[in-house]
C-alpha cells in the first residue's frame, strides 16, 4: 500500500487518537497510600468479623469478643466497626505486620461512643509488657486523653466526647513533636527530646489497654488509618468521604503524558485503560522533591522483571508504558534517567 502527499494543497500534521497533557496524578487518590500501614474501613456485612485491611499491606486483623461489623451505624460506606466495652478488640500480630512507628506517624479515625464510664482505648502502642511510660495510649475517659511519656498530656483540655456522635481523632508525630487534633482543631502540641520507637510491640491491639481485655471501648470505629506520614500540622477539616485505597492516579481517558512531583512514597494506580485490543501508550515523568520509593501497579512488566530505582530527589525521571488488553498487563520502560 503506497501513501501520497500533495504538498501543493497545504501543510500536514498527524496527531495520535488520544494525545494530550492528561489529569495531575496528585489530584486523583491518596497522594501519601504509599506511606499506609494500615486502613480499616469497617465495611461489609452487619456481624461479620472479617475485618479488612485496604492498605497495600494487606495486614490480617483477628476481632476478639463481640468486635464485629455494623451496618446500621456508620460514618462513610456500609458499615462500622462496633465494640460493646466488654472484652471486645482487634488484634495485629506486630511480628508478621510490623507497623513503622519509628519516625513520623499519624493515627487517625473517627469514633463513636455509646456511653463513657470508664477509661476506654483506642489503640495502645510501644513494647510489649511495656510499663506506662514507655507506651502511647490514645483513649478516653470522663475526657479525651493522649498518655505519653507516663502522663496525660491533654489533662482535660480537649474535654470529653458527645455521646452518639462522630468524632474525628489524629494523632500527628512530626520530629519531636506530637500534636492532637480533635474534629480537626490542635489541642495538643507535645515535644519528645528523643521520639520513642512505639513499633517494638509483639500485638498491636485497638480497642483495649495492651494485652488486657479491661477498659474495652464501647461504641464504633470507622475508617481507622495509619500513616507513617505526618499528614496533619496545622487545624484541618476532617474528611467528608472515606479514605483513598489508592495511590496518586493516572487516568488514562484524560490524556497519555501525565507529570507528577511526589514529596512523599507512592503507590501509582493506572485506570480508564481503552478497551481490549486498542493499542495504547502513555508517558509519565516523575520529579520528586524528597527522597521516596515508587510502588508500581501489580499489572506493570518491566524489561529483565525489575521495576527501576526512583529517581533522586530534583531528578527527573521519565517511563513509557502501553497496553492492549484493556490495562490487563502494562509494558513499562524507564526513557529518561536523571533527565536535566
Amino acid at each position: 500500500m503506497g501513501l501520497v502527499i500533495d504538498y501543493s494543497t497545504g501543510f500536514f500534521e498527524a496527531t495520535p487518537t488520544g494525545e494530550g497533557v492528561g489529569t495531575d496524578p496528585a489530584t486523583i487518590g491518596d497522594p501519601s497510600f504509599g506511606d499506609v500501614s494500615l486502613l480499616l474501613h469497617g465495611d461489609g456485612t452487619s456481624g461479620s468479623t472479617t475485618i479488612t485491611d485496604s492498605s497495600s499491606n494487606s495486614v490480617v486483623v483477628t476481632a476478639n469478643g463481640n468486635a464485629q461489623i455494623d451496618t446500621a451505624v456508620k460514618k462513610f460506606g456500609t458499615g462500622s466497626i462496633e465494640f460493646d466495652g466488654s472484652g471486645d478488640y482487634l488484634l495485629i500480630n506486630g511480628s508478621t505486620y510490623p507497623l513503622d512507628l519509628s519516625g513520623d506517624f499519624t493515627i487517625e479515625f473517627f469514633v463513636r461512643h455509646t456511653n463513657v464510664t470508664a477509661a476506654q482505648k483506642y489503640i495502645t502502642l510501644g513494647p510489649s509488657g511495656g510499663a506506662l511510660s514507655t507506651l502511647m495510649l490514645i483513649d478516653v475517659s470522663t475526657n479525651f486523653r493522649l498518655f505519653i511519656d507516663g502522663s496525660d498530656r491533654l489533662s482535660g483540655s480537649a474535654g470529653g466526647p458527645t455521646i452518639n456522635t462522630w468524632h474525628y481523632i489524629a494523632v500527628v508525630r512530626n520530629g519531636t513533636s506530637i500534636k492532637y487534633f480533635l474534629d480537626g482543631n490542635e489541642e495538643l502540641n507535645y515535644t519528645q527530646s528523643t521520639p520513642k520507637d512505639y513499633s517494638l510491640n509483639y500485638n498491636y491491639p485497638i480497642g483495649i489497654i495492651q494485652g488486657l481485655t479491661i477498659q474495652s471501648l464501647y461504641g464504633y470505629l470507622d475508617e481507622f488509618r495509619i500513616s507513617t506520614v505526618a499528614r496533619y500540622t496545622s487545624n484541618f477539616t476532617p474528611p467528608t468521604a472515606a479514605f483513598s485505597n489508592a495511590g496518586p492516579t493516572l487516568d488514562l481517558s484524560s490524556g497519555n503524558v501525565f507529570s507528577h512531583a511526589p514529596s512523599a512514597n507512592v503507590a501509582y494506580t493506572f485506570t480508564n485503560p481503552p478497551t481490549s485490543g486498542t493499542s495504547y501508550d502513555f508517558t509519565l515523568k516523575v520529579t520528586p522533591s524528597a527522597t521516596v520509593t515508587i510502588t508500581w501497579p501489580s499489572s506493570v512488566e518491566w524489561p529483565s522483571g525489575t521495576a527501576p530505582a526512583a529517581p533522586a530527589s530534583g531528578e527527573t525521571d521519565v517511563y513509557t508504558f502501553f497496553t492492549t488488553d484493556n490495562g490487563s498487563t502494562y509494558y513499562g520502560n524507564q526513557v529518561g534517567d536523571a533527565v536535566s
